[in-house]
């Protein structure tokens, strides 16, 4: 059964999982009301039944004043009792009789049920015998049989507003009367056929609403497909706020992420392919010089063709550092470093070779650097390649004469570095590329002008493992500025 389910489509589940709870609950509602009306119909029937008896009890009342006790109704040589009773056992015996065919009706108790029925000629009514009970002002049993006392129901009788005894008939624990039975067939066929209308209504409904369901999921069943067949341009749309509404969010997401990063990879294959022919080409053309004899092989062409492995070393470098910082495969060996001290080093290492190009260096350090510690949890090497980067980019790029401002600053629990330069500056849409792999501002490429295009990526990814943000915005200086924030160690 349970390999049967699971071949079953998702609206076919639906249509099931409704289906089978709905025939729960109704099920569940038949039986309890079935019993509910049983319990209220036989509930209404003593209520009847006492509705009538209470003439009776007014006429045992008065016979009572007039003999003052209640031996008489005991007394089996006594008629006044059977004269009294007798014309509402002819009416009780009457509603009580069975239907045709399903013979004399039992009494719950044991006793004959043909003791509702009047006495046949010549044979006296023992108390006994008779299917009411009687009790006097204490509560002591006068007429009836005592294995009733707990399933009567009880008619006081008053005199002058005093309780002088209590009247009893056993109560119905079912429905005997054709009437009775006739009305309660007819409410519980009604109440069948109201249940079984209400099944199928709901079965109606499930139909469309396990498909309406369904529906998003066949959608998004056909844009996987898609998907997994390289387009990636694929978008759903969903009216609601439910959970298929975030499902529909989370594919648009992933679509958009996969058609983005495919873009990236092209642009990247692309880029990278260019950042190589350029090095390489140079190295063809002059070894290419060289054999022809066009170029003399002496120490400066030997110089020249070095120049070029070097930077082409630095190119593959780079792209190999930046892949293992993509992969996260970079050894982090992490520790307490005053990030203060660590930018004031770099930033006085590199003063005098930015100097050479006639740019000016500023550096502002906290007041209290020297008196609180300014400590992040990091790899001093890696922190120190960081600003490295940031003090090779400034040298490739800034023009000369130009100025470089580094500040450090704590905020509420963080620390900031600010590492702004001079012109040339960048367009916001540069600017908010300055990161992407192998870009750089300058549309020639030409790699005398710069760098690979790949430090600020590198960054990137170093304060990306640190916990830390990095954005680049306009700088006052005219250039560029880069502003990195790391979260402090809380001592």
């Amino acid at each position: 059964m349970s390999s049967l389910v699971l071949k079953l489509k998702i609206r076919h589940k639906l249509f099931l999982a409704i289906l089978i709870a709905n025939c729960l609950l109704l099920g569940t509602i038949y039986v309890f009301g079935s019993w509910i009306f049983d319990t209220s119909f036989r509930d209404y029937l003593d209520q009847t039944e006492a509705t009538r008896l209470t003439p009776l009890a007014d006429v045992l009342a008065n016979e009572y004043a007039e003999q003052g006790h209640w031996l008489w109704a005991g007394d089996r040589k006594d008629p006044t009792w059977r004269g009294l009773v007798s014309p509402y056992m002819s009416q009780r015996a009457d509603r009580r009789r069975p239907p045709s065919g399903k013979g004399p009706e039992r009494d719950p108790l044991g006793i004959d049920g043909n003791r509702d029925r009047p006495p046949p000629p010549g044979r006296r009514l023992s108390p006994g015998n008779h299917p009411f009970l009687l009790l006097d002002q204490n509560q002591r049993l006068v007429i009836g049989s005592p294995d009733a006392l707990d399933k009567a129901y009880w008619i006081p009788i008053r005199q002058n507003a005093e309780v002088i005894g209590q009247l009893g008939f056993v109560r119905r624990l079912s429905i005997t009367s054709d009437l009775d039975l006739l009305f309660a067939e007819r409410i519980r066929s009604n109440f069948l056929w109201m249940i079984l209308g209400i099944l199928l209504i709901s079965a109606i409904i499930a139909i469309p609403l396990s498909r309406l369901m369904v529906r998003p999921i066949e959608k998004l069943k056909l844009a996987m497909h898609s998907l997994a067949s390289g387009h990636f341009d694929q978008s759903l749309t969903h009216k609601g706020n439910d959970e298929f509404a975030e499902l529909v969010q989370s594919f648009n997401l992933l679509s958009a992420t996969l058609d983005k990063n495919l873009t990236l990879r092209q642009q990247w294959v692309a880029d990278i392919s260019h950042e190589l022919r350029t090095p390489v080409a140079v190295l063809q053309g002059e070894l290419e010089a060289i054999q022809d004899g066009i170029r003399t092989l002496n120490k400066p062409a030997i110089d020249s063709l070095h120049q070029e492995v070097l930077r082409l070393s630095r190119l593959v470098n780079d792209l190999h550092e930046l892949s293992l910082s993509d992969l996260g495969a970079l050894s982090y060996q992490k520790t307490a470093v005053d990030i203060v001290d660590l930018v004031e080093n770099v930033v006085e290492q590199n003063r005098e070779a930015l100097g050479s190009l006639s740019i000016d260096v500023s550096l502002q350090l906290p007041n209290d650097h020297e008196l609180n510690n300014y400590h992040i949890l990091g790899d001093f090497r890696r922190l120190e390649q960081l600003f490295t980067n940031l003090a090779n980019n400034t040298r490739h790029y800034t023009q000369s004469p130009g100025s470089l401002e580094v500040s450090v600053q704590k905020r509420s629990g963080r620390i900031s570095i600010v590492w702004a330069d001079s012109a040339p500056g960048a367009s916001d849409v540069d600017i908010a590329k300055l990161f992407d792999r192998l870009f750089r501002v300058e549309s020639s490429r030409n790699r005398n002008t710069g760098g690979s295009g790949l430090g600020l990526a590198i960054c990137q990814n170093i304060v990306t493992a640190h916990q830390g943000s990095i954005e680049a915005t306009h700088s006052a200086l005219g250039g560029i500025s880069i502003t990195i924030t790391f979260p402090l160690l809380d001592y």
